[in-house]
């Protein structure tokens, strides 16, 4: 399937107001008229529009890709793939349009939540303001609410508070009490934070041992890419790979790319590069720029699939419009020889001096935030 439906939809809704997709079967049509040679990705988007799945990603504040595909393969006929191509194209199309709904009487809310003694609800509440999720985002109330909370021994806003702190939030900065709520309540996203900190040195003396052990205790995704990344820094491969797997098996798109890499190179893992393409596919799907460079260079050689020197162009071209270095390296190479593509020299200044800002941007790429 192609990610480039994505733009198609963008483009329906630009032209047509994204309130068509309340009307399904005008939306089908017209979808289909703008991408006829993709019958199959806008049959699955209108799929999801049908079943609510679009709908549902809008309204929910804890949107985790994972929980979406496990529900569609568990009680849709959909595929895996099917489920994360069509989860992953609407998380796209919602972000890139930008949905802005308002909660009403929030405050009413607020006002009962304290006057009944509410700390669930007063900690949804102050998720809310910290989000900015359905009303206007207000770290200073959201400090307040979480710090109210915390007094009353509520302390899984220890990580909110902490957060706050470390950026300026809503409150001065201040690293060490940032530190300090952290590691008084190290939850899974307390630990995320701890282990950056101590992976990058930043705030606290470097250590990569202390980094592995925070990061071991947070089941955030994210926190299995880092992990791996620090395992093969250590040359301990067949660990981060495992870390990798199972970053990937939450549909972290860094992570479905290691975890496609090691495969392919046969790195802390039997070699299988069947099963390697089947992660770049994913990775793709999750619009990870070298998943598609790595699917480039699969339909070029010709090992795992029959060559397609078609396919391999556009999945090279898709994955500079990503920001692929590799990518943008390669097509300025190929236009400058003309070798798969007819000669030009614009195209091959343009491709190299796209590749060298992103190489810049890529030095830092890990760097905690």
């Amino acid at each position: 399937m192609n990610i480039q439906i994505i733009e198609k939809v963008i483009d329906v809704f630009n032209r047509y107001g994204d309130g068509l997709r309340f009307q399904i079967e005008r939306f089908e049509e017209v979808l289909n008229d703008e991408a006829p040679d993709m019958m199959d990705e806008c049959y699955v988007v209108v799929l999801g529009m049908k079943m609510g799945v679009f709908e549902a990603i809008i309204f929910d504040e804890d949107f985790e890709i994972s929980r979406y595909v496990r529900y569609l393969c568990e009680f849709t006929s959909l595929s895996e793939e099917e489920a994360l191509f069509m989860v992953s194209v609407f998380s796209q199309v919602i972000d890139e349009i930008g949905y802005y709904f308002e909660i009403p009487d929030v405050e009413e809310f607020l006002k009962t939540a304290y006057q009944q003694n509410n700390d669930s609800h007063l900690y949804v509440l102050a998720r809310t303001y910290f989000l900015g999720f359905g009303i206007k985002q207000d770290y200073e109330k959201a400090f307040e609410i979480f710090s109210y909370l915390y007094q009353r021994g509520y302390h899984e806003c220890c990580y909110y508070i902490g957060y706050m702190y470390e950026h300026g939030y809503g409150v001065e900065q201040d690293v060490a009490q940032a530190l300090n709520y952290y590691k008084q309540n190290v939850d899974s996203l307390s630990a995320l934070r701890l282990g950056l900190f101590y992976m990058y040195g930043r705030y606290v003396t470097q250590d990569d041992q202390k980094a592995i052990q925070y990061l071991s205790q947070s089941q955030q995704k994210e926190a299995y890419l880092y992990k791996g990344i620090l395992l093969e820094k250590q040359r301990e491969y067949s660990e981060a790979f495992q870390s990798y797997l199972l970053g990937a098996k939450h549909f972290q798109k860094e992570c479905m790319y290691k975890v496609g890499l090691l495969l392919k190179l046969g790195i802390g893992v039997d070699l299988d590069l069947k099963e390697a393409m089947h992660y770049f596919i994913y990775g793709y799907y999750l619009l990870q720029e070298d998943c598609a460079y790595e699917l480039a260079m699969i339909y070029f050689d010709g090992i795992v699939v029959d060559k397609n020197q078609k396919k391999a162009l556009d999945y090279l071209h898709q994955s500079a419009r990503l920001n692929s270095y590799d990518a943008c390296l390669l097509l300025s190479q190929l236009y400058e020889l003309g070798r798969y593509v007819e000669k030009n020299h614009r195209f091959a200044l343009s491709y190299y001096q796209q590749a060298q800002i992103i190489r810049k941007e890529k030095e830092g790429e890990y760097e905690i935030i």
